[in-house]
């Protein structure tokens, strides 16, 4: 039985008797009091859920014509009033989950903390899990689901709204809200629990859709077909690996959990709007481009700024490379250090030398951080300042004078450009168009 904080949760629950065992495995040593809404189950979730002893049930319906609006409604409501010190307002299929989370948040309550955000998982496997343990014991590989950062346990007293976006894939809460400068708490969403479980359960939750939902396109994977399904749970499983802090990476402790994403983040070599223009299907699904890269762009090969090429980078430095892990961030750990260069286009021993900088600080970072100042260049082969007298509106219109030079030269347009000067570290005469 939990001890002294009080930790409630509030879930919604339909029809989900193959779930509620493992829920409860996993939250029952942390959650004093269940508020589960049901939504009108025909299996044995009622009857587990009231055998349960700590559960309170209520019944909702969708009066609407939107089963997504009104379960916004309920997540933004259904915990308000709680005497708790913290709440977590989940799914039944998503567990939080961090190695001794009580004792976590009891020091957040010492340190004023007030609300946490999690770093998400997509779980899958290849079939339905069986078994006594936990499913965090059981299915330990997981893909990297930006969608699931969510708010997920707050302090009820200090949050006053938590505003949560369709799906709670967002939430902009008010009152006094004070996160922890980094997430350490995952949460695991268990939907990909072997293709036939799938299938099976998206069909159930079909009709649960109303017309709204429908029309606005809310819910529209449970309308694909088993084929569509099943790829889709291939492309999951694909890009799936060892989750931290779990299975063969449990020796992780939950401050590194997301320790790769917040170097790429400090690093400054993450350009955002560059990759929204250079993919813009992200920019259309109004996706975090940073989230969005962390968490599946670098496995799809896109890159995070106009200087690395991933590709590339992998091949001349396999080496170095560190399985499963991406690619920008053995640049930044080791790369970097060793003047490994993430493409020919960025000569890394060349910048730090030629612009002073300290051993720690990453010159391709530098130079994303300053290369509109028209001061600074990617190679002692392109002779910046030169470029920018004869092409002076670019600098006005915030445009990075190598990358138009590089496109002017992709498209054959190089009349207005002369052989550059040489650097003033090198003084050597080199062509550009050469070495690009």
């Amino acid at each position: 039985m939990p001890g002294k904080q009080r930790i409630d949760l509030y879930c919604l629950c339909w029809n989900d008797a193959r779930m509620l065992p493992f829920f409860f495995r996993h939250y029952d040593d942390l959650v004093d009091k269940y508020f589960v809404f049901d939504n009108g189950s025909t299996d044995e979730s009622l009857s587990l859920l009231r055998h349960h002893g700590r559960v309170e049930v209520t019944h909702f319906d969708t009066p609407g014509d939107s089963f997504a609006l009104e379960e916004v409604r309920l997540c933004d409501t259904i915990w308000q009033g709680s005497e708790a010190d913290w709440v977590i307002v989940t799914d039944l299929d998503e567990h939080i989950y961090r190695p001794e989370l009580r004792e976590y948040l009891q020091k957040c309550t010492k340190e004023g903390i007030t609300a946490i955000q999690s770093i998400g998982y997509e779980m899958v496997s290849d079939t339905f899990p069986t078994g006594e343990g936990q499913l965090c014991e059981l299915v330990t590989k997981g893909a990297r689901g930006a969608g699931f950062d969510r708010l997920c346990v707050f302090n009820p007293r200090a949050i006053t709204a938590t505003n949560y976006t369709l799906g709670r894939h967002a939430a902009l809460p008010t009152g006094h809200v004070v996160f922890p400068d980094y997430p350490e708490v995952l949460l695991l969403h268990y939907k990909q629990l072997g293709l036939e479980y799938l299938i099976a359960r998206s069909a159930e939750l079909l009709t649960g859709l109303k017309s709204k939902d429908i029309q606005e396109g809310w819910g529209v994977h449970y309308t694909w077909s088993p084929e569509k399904i099943a790829q889709a749970w291939r492309d999951v499983k694909a890009f799936s690996g060892p989750v931290p802090g779990l299975g063969e990476l449990r020796h992780i402790e939950p401050e590194d959990f997301g320790a790769d994403e917040r170097l790429v983040a400090k690093s400054g070599t993450f350009d955002e709007k560059w990759y929204l223009t250079t993919y813009p299907d992200v920019a259309e699904a109004d996706i975090d481009p940073l989230a969005h890269y962390n968490a599946c762009g670098w496995k799809e090969g896109r890159k995070p700024n106009f200087y690395f090429e991933p590709e590339l980078y992998c091949e001349q430095y396999s080496e170095t490379l560190t399985p499963g892990r991406n690619p920008l961030c053995d640049y930044l750990d080791r790369g970097e250090k060793t003047d490994a260069r993430p493409s020919p286009r960025f000569d890394t021993s060349w910048y730090r030398s030629e612009y002073g900088l300290d051993p720690d600080e990453s010159p391709l970072g530098h130079y994303l951080g300053n290369r509109k100042s028209g001061r600074v260049s990617p190679s002692p082969n392109f002779d910046v300042l030169r470029y920018c007298r004869e092409h002076p509106k670019l600098l006005r219109l915030g445009k990075d004078p190598f990358e138009e030079y590089s496109r002017e030269s992709a498209e054959g347009s190089k009349k207005n450009i002369r052989k550059p000067r040489h650097s003033r570290a090198s003084r050597r005469a080199t062509s550009a168009a050469e070495n690009q």
